[in-house]
């Protein structure tokens, strides 16, 4: 496994699959955030990923553990560098 957040001089580098989890602690309280997890799922289940659903639920649960940490992993390699490009740019302009 990769470390999730790396510290650096200026806060954390962040890999995909640690944006995944911590927008789904977020996605109670800010609704619109869960159609940044849903893009990512999509893009996820386009490269191949099989278990969307059920991160999708574990996400929703609240569930950070290894199982969860490992799944967030395969779904981003599975949805592509380039399809997370495009999904954090979205963010961004938002």
């Amino acid at each position: 496994m990769t470390n999730l957040f790396t510290p650096t001089a200026d806060g954390y580098d962040i890999q995909p699959a640690g944006v995944l989890i911590l927008l789904a602690s977020y996605a109670r309280e800010h609704q619109h955030i869960q159609r940044h997890i849903d893009s990512m799922l999509a893009a996820a289940r386009e490269g191949g990923f099989t278990q969307g659903d059920i991160l999708a639920t574990l996400l929703a649960q609240g569930e950070v553990s290894h199982r969860v940490r490992d799944m967030a992993e395969r779904a981003c390699a599975a949805a592509g560098n380039e399809a997370i490009r495009k999904i954090f740019e979205g963010m961004r302009a938002k």
